[in-house]
Formats: C-alpha cells, structure tokens, sequence
C-alpha cells in the first residue's frame, strides 16, 4: 500500500469530504454516469501533486484535434478549422505540450515520440509484431506530421486522417505509460475505441510499471476510471480493495480493511479465480441481482425478457455467483459500497448459511422482527422453526401410511433422521411436503403436533417478509426447479439439473408474453417485487399527445376552417400530416354538423402500439374524459 493522504470535497454531487489515505499502485474508479468520476480526477491529480507526485491525467476527450476531421469549428470565409491539419507546429511544440499537459490531451504524445528513442522502439516494436504496421515521424515545411504504413507493402498514408481511432488510443496510451516524466497517470476511460483483447493487454502493461514511485522510481502509480469490466482485472483481496466506487448523491466507496472478516475474505479468495465479465457487473450496476447459479440467472433472465418487463433500464443486472455462501459475502461488499443489491435464494439458504448469518444482523431485517412480535432475536426465531419441523419430522416416521405422498416422505425420512449431518435435509424435506400436502400431515400426526403443523408456514413467510426488508428474497416452495414446467421433477430429490435446465430453457423461449404471465403465475410476482425494473408506457405517453391534437381538430372546426374529412387532413392548424404516422383518420370518420358540432374516430397504427386501437371524440372531449378503446 502506498500512503497518500487525499480529501476532497464536491459539493455539486455530494455532502461531506471524501477521505483516503492508502492506496493500491493499480486503483479503478468506477460509477455510473453523473457521479461526479471526471470532476473527482481533476482534484485528485491536484492533491497527488501537492505530495509530489508527478501526476498526469488523460481525459475522455484526449483525442481531440486528432480526429479524422472537425465538424464543428468554422472561420470567417466558413471553411472548417481542422486542428493540426498539416501537422504539429514545430515552432509551438512547448505549447502543444503544455497544453496537453494541461488539458489532458494525447496530441502531445508524438512529441514525446519525436524526444524519446526508447519509447519510439517500444512503440515501433509493437505495431509492427502486432499490428503489422510502422509509424514514421515526418518534419515537413516545419510541423512534424505522424505516418503509417503497412509492413507488407502499399502507400504510406497520415495517421490523423486514416488511421482509426481505435490505433490512435492504444498508441497514444503507450507512450503516455512508457514515458518516465510522470511517476503518477489517471487514465479516465481508458477502453475508449480499444477491442477488449487490447483493453487486457493495456492493463497488463500498466502492471508491469505499477508500484509505489516513493520507493522506486521506475514505478508509477495508476487510477483508471472505467466503465468496462475488462480493466477490472481483480486477482486479488487488495485488487478488490483498490476498487473506488463513485454514486450520484454520496460519497465515493470503497472496501475497507474491517469490513471483511477471515470467513468473508476465504470465500473470495476462491471465487477470484472464477471473477469474470459478467460477476463485475455488479460495480457498474446500481441495482445488481445476485443469484446461486448460472441456471438461475439464466431462467430468471429469459422469464424478464419474455415477460418484457425491463429490467436493464433501471440498472439491473442478474449475476450468478456459484453459491449461497457466495451469496451472503457479495450482499455485504454491496452493502459497504453503496450499492443498492438484491438475492434471490433457494429457500434453503433460510436455514443455514452465510445469507442467514447476513440477513439476521440487519437492522432493516430486525426491525421489522421486533415489530411485528417475532421476538428479539432472529436466530432464535428461526431456530425454533427449525425445531417444530424436527418435531414433526420425528413424529411422521413413526406413523404408517398407505397415501403416496406420506409415505415417499417417511421412507425418504427414515434413513437420515437420526444422523446429525442430515439434520438440515430433515428439516428442509417437512418444510417442502408442508407446503404441498398440509392437510395430509395432519390426518397422520398426533393431535399434539397439530398446532406446529399450522404454525410453520405463516412463521416462514413472515421471516422471509422481514428478510425482504434487506432486499433478501426467498424462494418460497423450494427451489428455481421447483417451478419448472417442462418436466415433473421428485420434490424431495431434483437430479439432472443441466438436462431440466435446458428443457425449461427451449419452453420458456418458445412462449409469448401472455402465455408467461399465465404458467409462471406462481413465480413472476417474487421476481417483480425482487428485481427493479422500468415500465414503459407508450400508451399513457400517447394520450398526451392525442389529446392536444384533438384539442387542435376541435378550434379548427369551432372557427369553421375544417368542414370535413378533406380540409381535416389539409388544415395547417390540425397538421394531419404529422400526426398521421401515429394514427389515421378514415374517409367516414368524421361528421359535422351545422353548428359545429361533431364525432370523430381515428384509429392507432398497430405498428406503434402493437394491435389497433380506436378513439373516437367529439367537440365535448377533454383531457378528464378522453378514452382510449
């Protein structure tokens, strides 16, 4: 860890002063767009400097005056402007390099190419072995103009004006990195025009020269602020600590040393060697849904889209993490970083577990435990559940039964009852048949236990409601494949997951909206009320707009300058043309009479709305009364 005392105050995004003191020589800063990230760079780099640290940062827009033309920059005679047309002036090299120093610019970049033989190898070695190409740095009629060619032959062309963007970003990149001016770069968006194998490749030459500068000159330390998960390269504890996350209205984030505990930091260190794409989406969503496994998250997603509830417009990603204990340990990094997360468990995770061990010392959790006269403590609240349905479990094996359903319960009951290691599948398997066969339960258990029996599920529910207080949801009749439809599955024993998996996946795929809503019924409002998601509604939008242009049709037959259907659709005023790509008006759909009374229908077009619909109206429609058929 590197010590550098930072404070920083933005009052324009957040109350307070942000304060850190140790840092990574790698740091990522990450958050979505408004959250103050660029505004948080400038000051950054004015206080590492005020430590002397020779810090520099390169904006989002370094690239600007090397594209290939400029649109928006006119003189006099209206002739574009193009900066560095002919090339970089000779004569103003400390400008161009002063200014790019100031304003984060790359254009002094090949300055430093034109200084620096060392670095103009490296650069030269590069594009050569990969790109197949070479630079050549042209001094003509006193501006210094970049070139490129192809190695295996053709005519050599300008870089500003032919080369993409995406050669232009990594090149100016490079000599940015190599350079030893600065022991201190900010890299703000870097994955800009890169494909992501060069996204991994820049990051891994970051981590070649990444260190602490006090120490040894010939490292620097590195923030790059980032929206791709690409640059997150999390290997390691300290990786996921160097990780600062920015939010519209608060402070920056990030994972202190107190926050993990051994249990946490164990399990992640086995989840970071599986850390991908898709698991670090939950630093750049405000709202990440995490669930046990891929078939989850893969079944959970397909029900979104198919049901076209949209979730990825409020922000929501659903990220699978490999396990329950995984689970529990993502809601607390979440939970220390502001993030707003949701689980969505198997009902399993009720009962033991890193989810229960969070959920149980949440205030959120607790509160409403206390409220609603659960008790004071939710471990023991839990555990008594626990304990009435080993009751009813001891009683059941010692009944006999001629009925299906009881007796698969006793004979998959009888083997393990007594072994304390099958404790938590004894308890899990009563939960699981109270649920589906109350009533039969009861024909067969003492009287005695009548009152656990009635007492489970209400219990069961109302933790669970008390969990969902901490965005903690659990899935009620057991498991995803509980719900599948494709295939009847043994309740007390789903094997063959990945075969019901892809059956329930080519099911769901081959249903419409409706026919979601109607076999998913039992499932779909878990999910709704778990994961956020946006409602577009072009209907209530399309009202607005219907109702104005009625409102037009409506004064220009009060002043008599539309007499029928010919002069509707030609009236300046009504502006038919206009409004005609959302609906139409038919020949007879309009009726005048002397007085200027009238009724009119027009009809949407089902391209906009999905199937036809009418409105009719007439001189005495308003905003209050307006129907839509």
């Amino acid at each position: 860890m590197i010590t550098i005392p930072v404070k920083i105050s933005l009052p324009e995004i957040w109350q307070g002063e942000f304060e850190k003191n140790e840092w990574n020589p790698i740091n990522f800063i990450v958050g979505a767009n408004g959250t103050g990230k660029s505004l948080f760079s400038d000051k950054l780099k004015a206080q590492l400097k005020s430590k002397d640290i020779k810090a520099r940062l390169l904006t989002a827009e370094r690239l600007s005056g090397l594209e290939k033309q400029s649109y928006s920059e006119f003189n006099a005679t209206g002739l574009r402007i193009m900066p560095f047309e002919k090339g970089f002036d000779l004569s103003k090299i400390q400008n161009i390099k002063n200014n790019g120093e100031n304003y984060g610019l790359s254009s002094s970049a090949f300055v430093i190419l034109r200084e620096r033989l060392d670095i103009k190898i490296k650069i030269e070695a590069f594009l050569s072995d990969i790109f197949k190409k070479a630079i050549r740095l042209v001094e003509e009629g006193g501006y210094l103009k970049p070139k490129m060619q192809n190695i295996s032959g053709g005519a050599e062309y300008t870089l500003k004006e032919k080369e993409c963007h995406g050669l232009k970003e990594i090149i100016t990149l490079l000599i940015f990195l190599y350079d030893d001016e600065h022991n201190c770069i900010i890299f703000d968006e870097p994955e800009l025009h890169l494909h992501p194998q060069f996204q991994s490749f820049f990051l891994n030459e970051i981590r070649k020269l990444a260190g602490d500068p006090y120490t040894d000159s010939s490292k620097k330390l590195f923030f790059i602020i980032t929206h791709s998960p690409y640059f997150l390269d999390l290997r390691s504890i300290d990786d996921l600590k160097s990780v600062l996350v920015c939010h519209v209205s608060q402070m920056p984030t990030y994972i202190k040393n107190e926050d993990l505990d051994r249990q946490d930091e164990y399990i992640l260190k086995r989840f970071l060697p599986r850390f991908n794409t898709h698991h670090k989406q939950f630093f750049f969503s405000p709202n990440p849904v995490f669930v046990e496994g891929y078939t989850d998250q893969q079944i959970i997603a397909l029900l979104f889209e198919q049901s076209e509830l949209n979730i990825a417009a409020s922000g929501s990603s659903i990220i699978d993490v490999g396990g329950k204990d995984e689970l529990g340990v993502f809601f607390k990094l979440c939970n220390k970083l502001g993030i707003d997360c949701r689980i969505i468990a198997d009902y399993d995770a009720f009962f033991r577990g890193k989810i229960r061990e969070v959920a149980q010392i949440d205030s959120r959790v607790t509160n409403f435990f206390n409220q609603h006269g659960l008790g004071a403590d939710i471990s023991n609240g839990i555990g008594e559940l626990e304990h009435k349905l080993k009751g009813i479990a001891d009683n059941i094996i010692t009944k006999t039964s001629t009925d299906s359903d009881i007796l698969g319960l006793i004979n998959y009951l009888k083997p393990i009852i007594n072994n304390a290691d099958k404790r938590h599948d004894v308890i899990c398997s009563i939960y699981l048949a109270l649920i589906r066969f109350k009533n039969k339960i009861k024909t067969i258990v003492d009287t005695s236990k009548y009152a656990d029996v009635d007492f489970i599920e209400p219990r069961f529910n109302k933790i669970c409601e008390s969990f969902e207080k901490a965005n903690f949801y659990i899935i009620p009749f057991g498991e995803l494949e509980h719900y599948f439809k494709a295939s009847s599955i043994d309740y007390l024993n789903i094997t063959n997951k990945d075969k019901l998996f892809h059956e329930e996946r080519d099911r769901i795929l081959n249903l419409d909206k409706n026919q979601i809503e109607r076999d998913y019924a039992d499932l779909l409002p878990l999910l709704v009320k778990s994961i956020p998601h946006i409602d577009v509604d072009l209907i209530k939008h399309l009202r607005y707009v219907i109702i104005e242009w009625i409102q037009n049709v409506q004064n220009a037959i009060l002043r008599k300058e539309v007499q029928d259907i010919s002069t509707l659709k030609t009236n300046a005023r009504v502006n038919y043309a206009l409004y005609s790509q959302l609906f139409y008006c038919e020949d007879d759909g309009l009726s005048i009479k002397p007085d200027c009374t009238f009724d009119c229908t027009i009809k949407l077009k089902s391209a906009l709305v999905g199937t036809e619909r009418k409105v009719s109206f007439d001189h005495t429609t308003t905003a209050q009364n307006f129907k839509l058929e």
